[in-house]
């Protein structure tokens, strides 16, 4: 088949409508070939009664978003993708930092709840504000209890949360957040020089971190550290709401 897709059964719990991921789309073809190719995908997920997709799609692949724009979907977000290789990092440990327990749960909720503004959660009209609201509070749960995150690192400010970093033991980055009243203190960058220590631990070599392409704060501190770009995606959704 020249496309696939999955329900994606995070984002159906926390939005209450049905969501799936469309994985690939395929990239070749022309023009038509790739409508024809995108309506019959529409067309399943319509008979699967999925309400909404989303689809991440490399920035330069332009047949394939204008298929897409011409089929409906909306672009909804733009990521930056950064690598770094931690063979020739030395990292530094803070005493402030230690792995996330059950415990500290309720801090970590209060954390995250408004801190992702630059996302496409926040930024898409469909999805209702209040589901949004709960999307990175949900993700961090999950990560301190394991299910999406091998660890998690927590910064303390006068035995206080005040920021953190999800770590999975592929080389991802999948969260990075610090409290609004600390942002501005480097206490980012002393979480990601903690978690090349743990990444070097565990044998991984490259490690990737995303953000938005219009979060230049979060972007200069990456780079700050070693990161270089790497790649750039695009995402749309299709929606029948």
């Amino acid at each position: 088949m020249d496309y696939s897709w999955k329900v994606d059964n995070f984002d159906w719990g926390v939005f209450g409508f049905k969501v799936a991921k469309i994985t690939n789309v395929g990239g070749s073809g022309s023009s038509k070939v790739l409508d024809r190719r995108v309506k019959k995908l529409i067309k399943e997920l319509i008979t699967s009664e999925v309400e909404y997709a989303s689809y991440r799609v490399q920035a330069n692949n332009v047949p394939v978003i204008h298929a897409l724009e011409r089929s409906g979907f909306i672009l909804v977000d733009g990521l930056i993708s950064l690598s770094i290789d931690t063979s020739s990092i030395t990292p530094e440990v803070a005493p402030e930092i230690r792995e996330a327990h059950k415990n500290d749960l309720a801090q970590l909720r209060k954390l995250t709840s408004g801190l992702y503004s630059f996302s496409r959660i926040d930024n898409d009209p469909l999805i209702p504000k209040d589901p949004a609201s709960k999307f990175y509070v949900k993700w961090i749960e999950n990560s301190v209890l394991g299910k999406v995150a091998d660890s998690v690192l927590v910064w303390l400010e006068h035995g206080k949360i005040a920021g953190y970093i999800t770590l999975q033991k592929k080389g991802q980055i999948p969260l990075i957040g610090v409290s609004k009243k600390f942002q501005g203190k480097g206490i980012a960058k002393k979480l990601l020089s903690a978690s090349f220590r743990r990444f070097k631990e565990w044998g991984v070599r490259e490690v990737i971190i995303e953000t938005q392409m219009d979060n230049i704060p979060a972007l200069r501190a990456y780079q700050s550290v070693g990161f270089k770009i790497s790649d750039s995606h695009l995402t749309f959704r299709w929606s029948s709401l």
